[in-house]
Parts: C-alpha cells; sequence; structure tokens
C-alpha cells in the first residue's frame, strides 16, 4: 500500500498529498459529502478518457478517517503561478487559456454528467440571495438559451490549468457538467471579471484584480477568434451563471459584486421587455 507524503497544496474541499512514487491522493476535507468525491472522480474519468488532458483517475480510497481519490501525478505549476511570476507574458498565457479551453469542449452525448441547465437551476434555487421573484426572472431567461452535448468544466480559470513542457493538464473536475460550450466560456468570464481568491491576505487579490479583467480580455478575444463564437451568445449566459455562483464558497466582497451586477443585468431584461 502506498504510504502518504506531505501536503502539496489545499483547497476548499479537500487537501492534496504526494502519495507514493507518481500519484497524488487528493482527500476531502471531513465536511464534504462523499458523494462529491464519487461524482468527481467520475466526471475526471469522463474528461480523461474525452480528452487525456486530466489527471488519470486511479482509485477512491479512506485515509485518516476521510474519503479521498488517487491520480497520477503531473509535474508542473499552475497558469496562475507562471503569469504572476512573469506578468509580460499575460497575452500568451491569457491565449493559451482560450486554447485549452475550445480543446476540452468535446461531445460527451451519452456521458452520466449533469446538464448545464440543470445543474445552474438547482444552484440557483439554493442560493439565499435572490429573491423567488429574481430567480423566477433568471429560470425563465435559462429556458431561452440553448441546450448542447459538449463537455464543460465550470471552473476553468488559470488556477486550474497545469502547464509543463508546452503541453497542459486540467485540474478539478467537481462541477462538470455537459451542455452548450459557450455556458462553460461565460462562466470563466464571470470568475476572472469578479473573482476573489479565498484565504489569501488582501493584497494577493490586489494584486491579481490589477491583471485579471486584462487577461479576460485577451482570453475572449482569442476564444472568439478561433471558434467564431458570438459575444452576445457567451454574455447570455453570464445572468444565470452569476447567480448560481453565489451558492459556493466565495469571498462576501465577491458576493456582493455579483449581486449588484445580476440585479443590473435583470433591470436591463426587464427594460428591454
Amino acid at each position: 500500500m502506498n504510504s502518504i507524503g506531505k501536503m502539496i497544496g489545499q483547497g476548499n474541499t479537500a487537501e492534496i498529498y504526494e502519495y507514493g512514487e507518481d500519484c497524488v491522493l487528493k482527500l476531502y476535507r471531513s465536511a464534504m459529502p462523499e458523494q462529491l468525491c464519487h461524482d468527481e472522480f467520475r466526471f475526471t474519468m469522463i474528461a480523461y478518457q474525452a480528452t487525456q488532458k486530466v489527471p488519470q483517475p486511479i482509485e477512491i480510497i479512506r485515509a485518516a478517517g476521510r474519503i479521498g481519490a488517487v491520480y497520477k501525478r503531473i509535474s508542473g505549476k499552475t497558469m496562475l503561478i507562471q503569469m504572476l511570476k512573469k506578468p509580460w507574458k499575460l497575452k500568451y498565457y491569457a491565449t493559451l487559456l482560450a486554447e485549452y479551453h475550445n480543446c476540452i469542449h468535446t461531445p460527451v452525448i451519452d456521458a452520466e454528467i449533469p446538464d448545464v441547465k440543470d445543474k445552474l437551476r438547482l444552484d440557483i434555487q439554493s442560493s439565499d440571495d435572490l429573491s423567488e421573484d429574481e430567480k423566477q426572472q433568471i429560470y425563465s431567461n435559462l429556458l431561452s438559451l440553448p441546450d448542447g452535448n459538449a463537455l464543460c468544466h465550470f471552473d476553468f480559470h488559470p488556477d486550474n490549468v497545469l502547464v509543463f513542457e508546452n503541453q497542459y493538464c486540467v485540474l478539478d473536475w467537481m462541477t462538470a457538467c455537459k451542455g452548450d460550450e459557450l455556458s462553460d466560456v461565460a462562466r470563466t468570464g464571470i470568475i476572472l471579471k469578479f473573482g476573489k481568491m479565498p484565504r489569501v491576505p488582501d493584497i494577493v487579490n490586489l494584486v491579481v484584480g490589477t491583471f485579471q479583467k486584462s487577461v479576460y480580455k485577451k482570453y475572449i478575444r482569442r476564444y472568439i477568434e478561433i471558434t467564431g463564437a458570438n459575444i452576445e451568445c457567451i454574455e447570455k449566459w453570464e445572468l444565470a451563471i452569476a447567480a448560481a455562483r453565489l451558492r459556493e464558497w466565495i469571498p462576501a466582497k465577491e458576493k456582493q459584486v455579483l449581486l449588484k451586477f445580476i440585479r443590473q443585468r435583470l433591470k436591463l431584461i426587464s427594460f428591454i421587455a
């Protein structure tokens, strides 16, 4: 049996440990429902089989009284770290982000994975920050948006992309779903435009905030360039995406900004109607 090594990273849901010679263990926090671990493992397997740009899932185990998933270890640094170390290469990394995102949007027609619209509706329903009338307006808007069968990561941003030897690997597939790929692009846009990093000093968010909107502009320009997507079709997803994000573990400042954005969009929709 492989032994657990040192902790090499952590996030909201889990801690990451070295595991044996060539694997890592994603050990979920005790408060996390075990089903989420099984779901993420399954989603990662689907993404691995569809794209090969994902850490290979090995097995689910128990350690220290908690559930965890073992994956093949990928050596590399996240794109966010690369951006912070080499800010003069922001345009280069932002364009790569768009190209990598387009590459994972492969069809997953029969895969056992949630539908984008179903996922968004459930997340919006769980939010305590919106009134029932606001939710109904957002649901109505969501119904008018296109369906699809593309693999969507739904948390695709520079800190979830490992870069190594002119290759890349996409991490953290817990939020994966299938649907219109532009919903996934809109989700990345909301993160890049409004996202704040949790559990870091304010100065870190200040530094990141100085370039993340610039990264968004370069990312979205490149995505449209290589796919022919329409920016208006992408932006139509932003209302539901922003509303669904409210139920996540995000900093209070980000939540305030998102609520302002959501209510401005709702006013605009009501005015147009």
